[in-house]
């Protein structure tokens, strides 16, 4: 995915961003902040929705951020306020070890920010600052929409909406796992709650169940989607098609584009996978023009080795390398179908937002909640299976999905029930 371009901190003259400082009715909404947790499939979520609600040109982009390095890898299940104190403690500690034990050296590695709350070019996410600034401008600039996604980000959010409830409007993107009203509008995907299936209640032993969340049925500010929110649209898409027209226009058709993630906890693959993807393409090769693969920064070299191998030199095949220009939304715009492992439900719910025909590989390995989104993928025609003995020169479409902009309007009528609206 691409990398996301933060916006420059505040001025230093008011306090407050610039794209802020514009005067406007108390009831009208013409701004946002979004809360990340510097992952881009979470990130581009919430942006996405920013987009689709009109403010994509007036939102700031927050960010909670980790210690990294050293033990810290092994911590990340922690809270991240918990993780922020105990890593300034253990960097105490160790910097005060060295002292005392000389050339000794320490077991505790120091992080590899020195335990800093966040670069210099990213707004840390403090609930303090986010919150006066919601107050304090709220008679000038109107009301804050704010939009989080990610568990690291939950904290944070909520407590904005504690705090300033009668400034901001608080929307959590993917299930919390906590008390929903802690937040004005929640937007998950309807796998989140298939916990609560006869399938799944048959597949938990029974003392299991009141440990796993969600218990109950979404509620009314609860919304729903098939998959993740994104950017992509008809509008992006011939952005795209134009940007990328000297790179594609002259490939031979049809363009198949393979994305491939990596293993997760509920779809897990290896080498195995890659082999059956390499078979199955170089199986339908002779109906491709030309195919062009994308691997994802974390797919694992034991995945990328047999692909590079099997398909590497074939004059058919270009595999990007990872160097930039990412070529992502060039594939989008220009590709005629394709190919995606199994494990992102982004990946896959961008390529189904173009109503292309989209193969997915690999969702035998999945299970749980993730089985259940590619269930009802191929139940409504979205997805087939990419076997290897497919015509990749079939078209076949569908309604394409269109999940961010569902999820807008429900921002926009929640908004409205308030006695908000959106800048038009």
């Amino acid at each position: 995915m691409r990398p996301i371009l933060l916006p420059d901190p505040p001025t230093l003259s008011t306090g407050v961003p610039e794209i802020f400082e514009q005067g406007g009715s108390q009831n009208v909404v013409r701004r946002a902040v979004v809360i990340g947790n510097g992952f881009p499939g979470s990130e581009n979520q919430c942006i996405g929705l920013a987009r689709a609600l009109g403010l994509a040109q007036n939102h700031l982009l927050y960010r909670v951020t980790r210690p990294k390095g050293g033990i810290n890898e092994w911590l990340h299940w922690l809270p991240v306020g918990f993780h922020k104190k105990l890593d300034f403690i253990l960097r105490h500690l160790y910097l005060y070890s060295r002292l005392m034990l000389g050339s000794k050296q320490s077991k505790y590695i120091a992080s590899e920010n020195g335990g800093s709350v966040g670069l210099s070019s990213i707004l840390e996410a403090d609930v303090k600052s986010i919150v006066s600034m919601a107050r304090d401008t709220y008679e000038k600039d109107g009301p804050l929409v704010v939009i989080a996604c990610g568990r690291d980000t939950v904290s944070i959010a909520s407590s904005i909406r504690r705090l300033a409830s009668e400034n901001v409007f608080v929307v959590q993107i993917q299930h919390p796992r906590s008390h929903l009203n802690r937040f004005d509008m929640v937007i998950t995907p309807r796998h989140d709650y298939y916990p609560l299936s006869l399938e799944a209640q048959e597949q938990v032993p029974r003392f299991m169940r009141g440990w796993i969340t969600p218990r109950e049925p979404p509620q009314d500010h609860v919304v729903l989607t098939t998959g993740a929110l994104h950017g992509i649209d008809y509008a992006t898409l011939r952005k795209s098609a134009s940007a990328w027209h000297d790179e594609f226009a002259a490939l031979p058709k049809p363009l198949v584009v393979v994305n491939v993630g990596w293993p997760r906890r509920n779809c897990r693959y290896g080498a195995n996978l890659a082999k059956q993807l390499t078979d199955a393409l170089l199986s339908v090769l002779d109906s491709c023009g030309s195919v062009r693969i994308a691997l994802s920064y974390r797919t694992p070299e034991k995945v990328s080795r047999v692909i590079f191998k099997e398909l590497g030199d074939n004059p058919k095949v270009f595999i990007w390398n990872g160097q930039e220009p990412n070529p992502y939304m060039g594939h989008l715009a220009w590709g005629d179908a394709f190919v995606v492992t199994a494990d992102s439900v982004s990946l896959i719910s961008e390529a189904c937002s173009t109503g292309k025909p989209v193969y997915v590989i690999g969702a035998d390995h999945c299970k749980w909640k993730i089985a259940d989104f590619h269930k009802s993928l191929r139940e409504r025609g979205v997805v087939r299976p990419f076997t290897g003995f497919e015509d990749m020169s079939e078209s076949w479409s569908y309604p394409p999905l269109n999940d961010t902009a569902e999820a807008a309007m429900r921002v926009r009528s929640a908004l409205a029930a308030r006695g908000w609206s959106l800048r038009s």
